[in-house]
């Protein structure tokens, strides 16, 4: 009889429990199986028929229509953060034009009266402290000192404002000159630069719609650039030469740790014929001149089995 009560007690936590979590993701409770006396409860799995979600590293498990919900909030929050961004924009430069140039805001008619634009401003919260003083400073030199000027004073101050931005005017279109012809100077020498970084990879050998053009000119570019870094001026030439003998360093360090099958696949078959034929020949031309060598022999003694040409010729072919 106590087991029967048990296992009754169970089955009706079981019901709870599913009954809890259904309510709280907003589907309908799974009916839950009743055990037979002396039997166990079976164990709902309170994620069942759930699509398992990771947000900020956890997982979330959601019904269809759960999934379904978020998905409509998140289609119509994405216009909303669109608007709000564009608005940051707005009002970023909104606060840049009032905090340099006041005027363009306080006597802008879309605003309204200018005292009544000056109020709001001065008791904006979104207004820093320091706009508020640069205003107020602009305020008293622009408005209030003028005002209490005598007609004489007030025209020799505006002839002073007149002479200020003209002489403004006239250093800042010097300014852009200098500014233009320095930029106009810079593009000339890139462009001598480029030229002689093309020369010298034609007479290098390379031609320039090759795969590999790019990446070598911008290392000759690099190698130029550091040069004049250390005030060593490097000629495109002279650069090329360094990269030729930096990608020869490389591709020497990079085949010797190869083995003869990866060596060849690394070569590509029409290169590796080139060194067939380049040896082939060389042996035959040994072998009619001993004292003719075309080729050196290598540093280290190479203990494989030296082959004649036939049955290199028979190695290559098969």
């Amino acid at each position: 009889m106590a087991d029967t009560s048990v296992g009754q007690a169970a089955i009706t936590a079981a019901n709870i429990a599913a009954a809890a979590t259904a309510k709280a993701s907003g589907t309908p409770p799974a009916k839950a199986e009743v055990a037979k006396p002396g039997e166990v409860a079976p164990v709902v799995d309170p994620n069942a028929g759930k699509e398992k979600y990771v947000v900020d590293g956890k997982d979330v498990y959601l019904s269809p229509e759960q999934a379904k919900a978020y998905v409509q909030k998140g289609l119509a929050f994405e216009p909303k953060i669109s608007q709000l961004g564009r608005l940051q924009q707005e009002t970023a430069a909104f606060l840049d034009t009032l905090s340099n140039d006041p005027g363009k805001v306080i006597y802008n008619e879309k605003f309204g009266k200018p005292q009544d634009v000056l109020s709001k401003i001065l008791n904006s919260t979104k207004v820093s402290e320091e706009i508020k003083q640069t205003i107020g400073q602009w305020y008293y030199n622009n408005v209030i000192v003028p005002g209490n000027m005598s007609p004489e004073q007030r025209e020799a101050a505006e002839w002073k404002r007149k002479a200020e931005a003209h002489d403004q005017r006239i250093k800042q279109d010097e300014t852009d000159r200098l500014s233009n012809e320095n930029n106009a100077r810079v593009q000339q020498a890139l462009n001598t630069i480029k030229a002689q970084i093309s020369e010298a990879m034609k007479e290098s050998g390379i031609p320039m719609e090759s795969k590999i053009a790019p990446q070598l000119a911008r290392r000759v570019a690099q190698i130029m650039q550091l040069g004049f870094s250390v005030n060593k001026p490097v000629t495109p030439k002279e650069a090329m030469a360094k990269v030729k003998q930096e990608l020869g360093e490389y591709q020497k360090a990079y085949y010797d740790v190869l083995d003869e099958d990866k060596l060849v696949e690394q070569l590509g078959k029409e290169n590796a014929e080139k060194v067939r034929k380049y040896y082939l020949k060389a042996v035959k031309d040994s072998e009619k001149d001993p004292k003719k060598k075309t080729y050196s022999s290598p540093a280290k003694k190479d203990e494989r089995k030296i082959m004649t040409p036939d049955q290199l010729e028979t190695i290559w072919t098969t």
